[in-house]
């Protein structure tokens, strides 16, 4: 190859790398007006996030503590520990106890919606209280409630006051302890809604409201034991106008009469006459409230549409027809009008009599022959009146004229009895008592309905003594007081007196 090429390449090179480096130099020193100044990139610094929330002290979600833990880590707590159905719990009630085995008529509430019910406290950093509601079987709780109940009741003890001064003798009681069921179901639940129930739950027994009452056998030797004590001859009869229970003690012996037989001239004028004058009205009032005897005669007169003294007498025989055939009452009439001796000596009148005393059943008592009555048959009238006012019995069946209207009226008119030393003096202030009394030189009485918040009874009581010689008649003091106990007796049967533990 000549020279003069080979020279001619290599100038070309030379000149060639001489262009590079220039163009390479000028670039780094010239900015290029068309290209934007690259920016040297910057670290961006990442903030630190904020700690999760957590459940302030004292947080509970289920009976579980969840104070102090996150959402995550409560409701891991959670689910470990709502793992397992509830346990068995030991119900306790004064000396008894029952284990009670839970069961389930659902399921309970899901963790995750009990943690939704705690989210606002959780946001809020206040404490949380969120309950389980265990979906318990609620008639199988109350059955098992009832069953405790029955065995740790304390019954009631009813006990007897008695006066060594005076006859007298009264109901009392101790309350009773009971498991109040209704109330200790949500006490219960919430033990058993517990994460952690306790293994055992003591439910006090509280006093029971309900008073208790006598019965008919624990009245009927009380009144035995009362009539012990009295020097004479007791006759009583009670009956329940609701139950039925009677009281029975002397109640067929025979008594005189009195006024307690004008119970019977009212329902004889009421059988008799379809309505009532107001002068026969106010013979009713007097005969009733007052026990005026001459308004009894007038009734028995205007019973048989007349109004002379042999009326009188007429309606008496008339009257003690229906007592005997009409109603079937045994030993009950009256058989010549009130205050009739003198007439009777005067006129020389024959009257119908009973037989001679003695009559009845033992014990037995001075009657006297045209005038006596029984406690049991008294009570029958009352009995029947009741009934009549109620619309049922055998006066409505029997008697044109009655209607429950007239039976009510003549309950309303044994309420205004003005007498309250007798039975009304047995009884607390303001109970309704519709009776008729009687007194005489040795016997006193007094029959009627008793309308008391425990029950409505009929009571009869006459009470009897002896006239010793040169003694014309007992005083008030003396024999008033001793229906009155028999009163109060019966009263607090239905009625005990509450005693301080």
């Amino acid at each position: 190859m000549h020279a003069r090429p080979r020279i001619a390449v290599l100038l070309l090179f030379g000149t060639l790398l001489l262009a590079a480096c220039g163009s390479s130099a000028g670039a780094a020193a010239v900015p290029n007006p068309t290209v934007a100044p690259t920016v040297a990139p910057t670290v961006a610094l990442t903030a630190t996030p904020a700690s999760a929330p957590v459940f302030a002290a004292g947080s509970r979600v289920a009976g579980v503590d969840v104070g102090g833990l996150g959402r995550d880590a409560a409701r891991e707590r959670l689910v470990a520990a709502l793992a397992s159905a509830p346990k068995p719990i030991e119900l306790r009630a004064g000396a008894v106890s029952l284990t009670f085995i839970p069961k389930m008529s659902g399921p309970s509430t899901p963790v995750d919606d009990l943690l939704g019910q705690a989210d606002a406290a959780l946001r809020a950093a206040k404490p949380a209280e969120v309950p389980l509601t265990a979906n318990l079987d609620l008639a199988a709780l109350r059955a098992q409630l009832v069953t405790l109940a029955e065995r740790a009741a304390v019954p009631p003890q009813i006990s007897v006051i008695s006066s060594t001064t005076s006859i007298s003798r009264s109901f009392a009681y101790t309350p009773g302890m009971i498991l109040d069921v209704d109330a200790a179901i949500p006490l219960v639940r919430a033990a058993l809604s517990s994460a952690r129930p306790a293994a055992t739950l003591t439910l006090t027994l509280t006093e029971d409201p309900v008073a208790p009452q006598a019965s008919a056998e624990r009245l009927l030797a009380e009144v035995q034991a009362l009539a012990g004590t009295w020097d004479g001859v007791i006759g009583l009869h009670l009956h329940d106008l609701k139950t039925g229970a009677e009281v029975r003690f002397h109640d067929q012996t025979v008594f005189a009469g009195a006024s307690t037989i004008k119970v019977a001239i009212m329902l004889n004028a009421y059988i008799n006459l379809p309505t009532f004058s107001a002068q026969q009205e106010t013979w009713l009032g007097d005969m009733i409230k007052l026990s005026d005897n001459i308004a009894a005669n007038n009734l028995l007169a205007a019973a048989v549409g007349g109004t002379s003294t042999e009326s009188a007498f007429t309606g008496a025989v008339q009257m003690s027809k229906m007592l005997a055939n009409d109603l079937g009452l045994k030993n009950i009439y009256l058989y010549v009008p009130y205050e009739s001796t003198d007439y009777i000596k005067q006129n020389k009148i024959k009257y119908k009599c009973g037989p001679q005393d003695p009559v009845g059943e033992k014990p037995y008592t001075e009657t006297g022959c045209a005038l006596r009555a029984t406690p049991y048959a008294i009570a029958q009238i009352y009995e029947l009146i009741n009934a009549c006012a109620n619309r049922i019995g055998p006066l409505l069946e029997k008697f044109d004229h009655l209607s429950p209207s007239r039976c009510q009226e003549m309950l309303d008119l044994l309420a205004t009895n003005d007498d309250t030393s007798r039975m009304v003096a047995g009884l607390p202030k303001g109970t309704r008592a519709e009776h008729k009394s009687g007194w005489i030189e040795n016997l006193q009485s007094d029959n009627g309905i008793v309308r008391s918040p425990n029950g409505n009874y009929v009571l009869s009581v006459y009470v009897y003594k002896k006239l010793p010689k040169g003694v014309f008649m007992w005083p008030d003091e003396q024999m008033a007081p001793v229906v009155a106990a028999f009163s109060r007796l019966a009263y607090t049967a239905y009625h005990p007196v509450r005693l301080e533990k």
